[in-house]
């Protein structure tokens, strides 16, 4: 498939799975639900919670700082990943959310786990912190990177919202550093299901309402 047909596919795609989400969580019966899918996507995430727990205990033994969790400030229907970014807060590490930049690479923010965030200035994007600016290369120091996604095939094949920022952002991680698409239990699709194009980032592990799952050997965290 060349790189028009590829694009062209995405963007029905895009269109396709949007609507079904705005379907699903618009409203107050939408919402209702996206709410009681957080708590059950922060009970998922122990495995998570527990090796971040460690490596703040690591490296308070070693006198070196916090280990660096990105996250993501989700919008009104997109699958709420903030109860777990407080609790990973709350365990000590440090926090990074991305915020609009001047050019094609993703700003970071630092959170405090508990300040308010803001709207963006930037166009296409949503709210962001008003912590410490990390600069477009904080992800080289990050543990753990829980990132959106319009959806994510069983082929590892992450769908995003089509300007590229994350795919390029995951680039500039540290080998060891955990990535996990956060989205609704039925954006996790069969394999084959989605394009990837050229620049597309596999993706190793999803975390939903279900549960955690290795995209790299099928099962269950």
């Amino acid at each position: 498939m060349d790189a028009e047909t590829t694009a062209a596919r995405k963007q029905e795609l895009r269109r396709t799975l949007r609507a079904r989400r705005t379907e699903t969580y618009s409203g107050q019966a939408g919402a209702r639900r996206r709410t009681e899918e957080a708590e059950r996507i922060l009970a998922h995430a122990s495995p998570l919670v527990v090796a971040v727990e460690r490596a703040v205990a690591h490296a308070a033994a070693q006198g070196a700082a916090p280990p660096l969790v990105a996250a993501f400030h989700p919008t009104p229907t997109e699958a709420d990943v903030m109860p777990l970014a407080r609790r990973l807060a709350d365990a000590g590490a440090r926090l990074a959310f991305p915020a609009a930049a001047s050019g094609e690479e993703l700003e970071w923010v630092a959170w405090d786990g508990s300040s308010e965030f803001l709207r963006s200035p930037g166009k296409g994007f949503g709210r962001e912190p008003q912590g410490e600016r990390l600069g477009t290369g904080a992800l080289a120091e990050a543990m753990l990177v829980l990132i959106p996604a319009v959806a994510v095939d069983r082929s590892r094949t992450r769908i995003g919202h089509g300007a590229g920022y994350y795919d390029r952002a995951l680039t500039t991680l540290p080998p060891s550093a955990m990535v996990v698409a956060v989205i609704h239990p039925d954006e996790l699709l069969e394999k084959g299901a989605l394009v990837r194009g050229e620049h597309d980032v596999p993706i190793p592990a999803v975390l939903t309402a279900d549960g955690l799952v290795s995209l790299v050997t099928s099962a269950g965290f």
